[in-house]
């Protein structure tokens, strides 16, 4: 639930041709839901960028996630020349989803706008959500997510979150 304090803001149109993210993908137009070899296991990473690049991996449950080994690992792969920032997804329904965040150079954080904007569009690529909003939890904030997929994606939370 949003408090009564909040506030939108434009994150602008989603990035996802690869070679402007930057992700090391050629297999299909734009990186979504693609396996790759991370440790010897296969991760399904979809990549976007709103000026910073993201990688998004739905799993089953993030809480039993190790975000700090798991989130390196792929942040620095070779699929991300330039490193990324990468969102862990879980489905909760068909409009809300529980995120946690890895930060390219930080390690795990609470919360960015790009990585609310990430899982909630990655989502949507993936046709997990089919209406153009979701509601993303991340450490205890909920974050309204809208992208009609064609313009910018807009971004409504916490106002002292988003005014930062």
């Amino acid at each position: 639930m949003l408090s009564t304090n909040n506030a939108t803001i434009s994150l602008g149109k989603p990035v996802t041709a690869p070679a402007l993210i930057p992700v090391e993908h050629k297999s299909t137009p734009a990186c979504i839901n693609s396996p790759f070899m991370v440790d010897g296991e296969c991760c399904r990473v979809t990549a976007l960028s709103f000026g910073a690049p993201h990688g998004v991996m739905f799993v089953d449950d993030v809480d039993l996630v190790d975000v700090v080994a798991l989130g390196s690992a792929l942040g620095t792969h070779a699929l991300f020349p330039k490193g990324a920032s990468i969102v862990f997804v879980q489905m909760l329904d068909m409009e809300n989803l529980k995120a946690r965040l890895w930060q390219r150079d930080k390690g795990e954080a609470a919360f960015t706008p790009e990585a609310a904007c990430a899982a909630g569009v990655a989502a949507m690529m993936c046709q997990k959500i089919l209406l153009g909003k979701a509601i993303v939890s991340m450490r205890g904030n909920s974050f309204h997510v809208k992208w009609d997929r064609c313009g910018g994606v807009m971004l409504t939370g916490p106002a002292d979150l988003l005014q930062a």
